[in-house]
């Protein structure tokens, strides 16, 4: 299981200097690349509307003033062999907590819609399904986890978004304005690992 971002399919911000390759989805870890944290602040910012033909000091300012942000992605869950679910329409990354609620609870979290993946529970293991299994969709599939696999997934994928924010974001904000930096890091605490610090 993995932080991810779908479709960042937005302007680039004028104080992002390199081209920015967009691509379908990318995951978030501490081992994200530059290009990658640039995808991300795109995405981020064009999602919530912000203005990015400004400076980064007074874009930043303005994202600072959100109480809450979402960004389309989640959590993408991953087979062995490569074959993964990923979060649908809808369902943003900063959901990643009520997931993680749904989940130690047994239920099945929200996921997005069209599909609509979802979590099926049994007494020793669990299902998760691309779509809806009353859809009879032909490339319907699941992958199957013990719910301990689950469970320990879903903390990975916590840490890695908390290493992404503590070390490639953070640095690469750093490196043109250090009190921002620390302020997106404490925001970015906030706005998606919510009750894991606060």
């Amino acid at each position: 299981m993995k932080p991810v971002i779908l479709e960042p399919y937005y302007d680039k911000p004028i104080w992002i200097e390199n081209e920015v390759n967009r691509k379908e989805f990318t995951f978030l870890s501490s081992n994200s690349s530059e290009a990658e944290v640039e995808l991300f602040l795109l995405h981020l910012f064009g999602y919530n509307r912000i203005d990015v033909s400004i400076s980064l000091e007074e874009s930043f300012k303005e994202l600072f003033k959100e109480d809450e942000v979402a960004i389309l992605g989640g959590v993408a869950f991953i087979q062995d062999d490569g074959a993964f679910i990923m979060p649908s329409c809808c369902c943003g990354l900063e959901e990643i907590q009520s997931i993680s609620h749904s989940i130690k609870a047994k239920q099945s979290p929200w996921l997005g819609h069209d599909p609509s993946p979802g979590i099926i529970y049994y007494d020793d293991y669990v299902l998760v399904w691309s779509d809806d299994p009353e859809t009879q969709k032909e490339e319907l599939f699941s992958i199957r986890f013990t719910y301990k696999e689950l469970f320990e997934g879903l903390e990975k994928c916590k840490k890695d978004l908390l290493g992404f924010i503590e070390e490639p974001l953070h640095k690469w904000i750093k490196v043109r304005d250090e009190e921002i930096a620390n302020q997106m890091k404490q925001k970015m605490l906030l706005w998606f690992l919510k009750d894991e610090y606060f």
